[in-house]
């Protein structure tokens, strides 16, 4: 009697990593390749924007060298402000400050450290760090879900619009690899590297404060099993996902009594060390928070102002622009298509869904949320888990090209000076 085929052996965990690591640096080079390309023969970079906004936003003479042909591409919105931190530091005077400092600290002190070349080590730093992000954020997804999960939704994720600033120097990259850092430690049990990840956050952006809400969330179930069965991790893991959780698997399953809520408190100590600097650079804490007002879009009452929310959501100018655009609002819209498959699968990420893809879409009134919403992973992860099924791989992979289509709309636009996010 002849055998069935045989299923070809599925190659152990650190070959599946290395693996990912090689495609996923094998991609960044072909992105930055391919973007260096374009702006030194298809540049259509707007140029008089660039002047008015260096004169309106920043003190005569910076920046202090002239860019090149291809440097200035790597300069703009954000970008210029977490440079300007960079080497200027943080003074009361300065609109800049509205920007949180961790990663002009880093930026700063790296170039130092080689010696210039302030938008080149920018972009090398920056595309570092989102590499290390995408990996620990795969080895997540798949040692709970799986690899096949994992390879999706990190596939969703990366072609995703807003995904085009972990490639360049805006604190995305920084960001999601502490958060990314931030959720595998929790998965494994692993306090005091979630600790720290924890403090920095608030640090690099303002949202991280937010992340008390999923903390204190874990912490509260992780005290009460009654609770932690009805609304905490919730969808029997794959088999696939147990074999792909590799060394880590065998952390502890059950936390110690003090980590959890030791770890609930640490982004109110990030963001008092936050405080604390501001008020060390600048004589006022809370100057950075001050300077958010030239913006004229972020505020925290806006949290609970529901009325300002639900009018702003269908308040519609243009496709895409600052203020009133509908991809922003229709980011929010698929953000929420994320929710019944982590109710389904994964209730505990829905803390998180909320303080990484409800509050800032609330805070803002849906500014720049496309680009916000590229560091909120359950809404990556519950899509996964949505178009994962093998009825819908099809569809999957159609969305991951419309997602990558409109992607490299707002790169062209990024790069030449024009409103990206």
């Amino acid at each position: 009697m002849r055998n069935g085929p045989t299923q070809p052996a599925e190659a152990p965990a650190p070959a599946r990593w290395r693996r990912v690591a090689a495609v996923l640096l094998a991609l960044k080079l072909a992105y930055l390749a391919g973007v260096t390309v374009a702006v030194v023969f298809w540049s259509e970079f707007e140029d008089g924007r660039a002047v008015q906004i260096q004169r309106s936003w920043f003190p005569p003479g910076w920046p202090t060298e002239p860019r090149s042909h291809i440097t200035k591409h790597w300069a703009t919105w954000d970008a210029e402000h977490y440079l300007y931190l960079s080497a200027e530091g943080y003074r009361p005077e300065a609109r800049s400050i509205a920007f949180y400092p961790l990663w002009p600290l880093i930026l700063g002190a790296a170039t130092s450290l080689v010696g210039g070349h302030r938008e080149w080590v920018g972009l090398v730093l920056a595309n570092l760090f989102s590499l290390g992000g995408w990996l620990g954020f795969h080895r997540a997804v798949a040692r709970r879900f799986g690899e096949s999960s994992a390879d999706l939704t990190l596939a969703l994720l990366i072609a995703f619009p807003g995904s085009l600033f972990f490639q360049f120097i805006y604190s995305e990259p920084l960001f999601f690899l502490l958060l990314a850092g931030l959720w595998w430690a929790i998965e494994t049990r692993r306090y005091p590297a979630a600790m720290i990840c924890a403090t920095l956050l608030p640090l690099t952006r303002g949202v991280g404060v937010f992340l008390v809400l999923p903390l204190g969330w874990h912490a509260w179930t992780a005290a009460r099993p009654e609770w932690a069965a009805r609304f905490g991790r919730r969808g029997r893991r794959s088999a696939a996902a147990t074999e792909s959780a590799g060394p880590e698997s065998g952390a502890s399953s059950r936390p110690p009594a003090w980590g959890p809520w030791a770890l609930a408190g640490m982004p109110a100590l990030g963001w008092g060390i936050y405080l604390g600097l501001m008020a060390l650079w600048t004589g006022d804490p809370f100057a950075g928070i001050a300077a958010q007002r030239y913006w004229g879009v972020h505020s925290i009452s806006n949290l609970w102002n529901v009325p300002k929310f639900l009018a702003a959501l269908v308040e519609v100018r243009e496709w895409h622009s600052y203020q009133g655009s509908m991809l922003d609002r229709l980011g929010f819209v698929l953000a929420a298509y994320a929710v019944p498959a982590l109710w389904d699968r994964a209730r505990d990420l829905l803390p998180w869904w909320i303080a990484l893809a409800l509050l800032p879409a609330m805070s803002g009134t849906f500014t720049s949320y496309i680009r916000f919403e590229s560091c909120a992973f359950p809404v990556f992860v519950g899509w996964g888990l949505m178009l994962g099924q093998p009825r819908r791989r099809w569809l999957a992979w159609v969305v991951v090209a419309v997602l990558a289509a409109e992607h490299l709309d707002l790169l062209w636009r990024f790069v030449n000076y024009r409103w990206a996010g």
